[in-house]
């Protein structure tokens, strides 16, 4: 066998080599890319699970005219809101209107409380709420609003 016989038969084995090598650094790789794709993608669908069984409730208020006030009470969670409890503690000062306790609110939905301040009103209204779902059964929450 002479040395220009050799030559192409050298190249081959080292060629195949090479791309042997190549494949199964990057068989690795990509089963490590694969392993954390899986990982991330379980530990999404696992929040997301858990954010399907929450209830967040949350307060907002809209002013109206002539000291007209409503205050939402709404459920931004992806759960029923059950047995919903609103409280004012204390002498709130303001004329709240009749609203329903406990009441059950659905995912993006609110119940509203009328209320009217008048002169004299603390400009600022503390709330207290309760709330249940299906991830648990005594959420409390508080929230002070600016009535003015």
């Amino acid at each position: 066998m002479t040395v220009i016989q050799f030559v192409p038969i050298a190249i081959s084995v080292f060629a195949f080599g090479f791309s042997l090598y190549t494949h199964f650094k990057y068989d690795d790789k990509i089963k490590k890319q694969n392993a954390l794709i899986n990982k991330f993608t379980l530990d999404k669908l696992e929040k997301e699970a858990e954010l399907d069984k929450k209830a967040i409730v949350e307060v907002n208020l809209i002013r109206g005219d002539k000291g007209k006030r409503i205050i939402k009470v709404y459920n931004r969670g992806r759960a029923k809101a059950k047995n919903v409890r609103v409280t004012f503690p204390g002498d709130p000062n303001v004329n709240i209107r009749e609203y329903l306790s406990p009441v059950d609110i659905n995912p993006q939905n609110s119940m509203e409380i009328y209320l009217t301040a008048f002169i004299g009103s603390p400009s600022t209204l503390q709330m207290e709420f309760e709330w249940e779902d299906g991830d648990k059964l005594d959420y409390k929450g508080s929230e002070v609003i600016q009535l003015r």
